[in-house]
Order: structure tokens, then sequence, then C-alpha cells
């Protein structure tokens, strides 16, 4: 059995595919070039040695609306054993997506 730390890192980064989560219902799975990172106070941050790398995401559905690849994403996010996951009931700010045009 693998112990999960409590994790959570802010992320941005360019969006570079979206598909359903293979078993995620409510859940897409983008793949994500991580552009920056930065610790969350009081949290371990296991993402920011993956800047520059490409990670799949699993992010809630509504929350990505029409994003796309090229879109830049903003989310706090933790490690998880196949990938990262967006926090899926964001505070008001600590969730974008920025369109690329």
């Amino acid at each position: 059995m693998v112990q999960v730390i409590d994790n959570l890192t802010r992320i941005d980064g360019e969006i570079l595919a979206r598909a359903p989560h293979p078993s995620l219902g409510d859940y897409d799975l983008l793949n994500v070039r991580i552009d920056a990172a930065a610790p969350v106070e009081g949290r371990a941050d296991l993402l920011s040695s993956h800047v520059g790398e490409t990670m799949g995401f699993s992010v809630r559905r509504d929350l990505l609306g029409s994003a796309a690849p090229s879109d830049i994403l903003h989310c706090r996010a933790k490690r998880i054993p196949d990938g990262a996951m967006c926090e899926p009931h964001p505070d008001a700010g600590d969730f974008q997506v920025e369109a690329s045009h």
C-alpha cells in the first residue's frame, strides 16, 4: 500500500492535449507542459521539480469550459500516482484557463 503525501502546488502550464479521463467520468485528462510552479504554504510541494516537463492532469470537466490545446492552465494541483490532479472545488482565483487567442 502506498501512502499519499498531503501536497499541493500552484501550477501554470500550456495545455497540449485534452481527452475524456479513461476512468473518472466527470473529468478530462489534460497533457500539460508545466511552465511555472510555486509551493502552497503549509503543504508539501511535489510538482515544482517537474517544471519544463509534460504531465497528465486530471481536471473536473465542468471547470474547463471550452479549454483547448495552446490555452494556459492556472490551478492548484496535487501529485497523484499517475500524474497530477487539479483541485476539484477550487476557491475563487485558484483556477483559470487563459485562452491563447
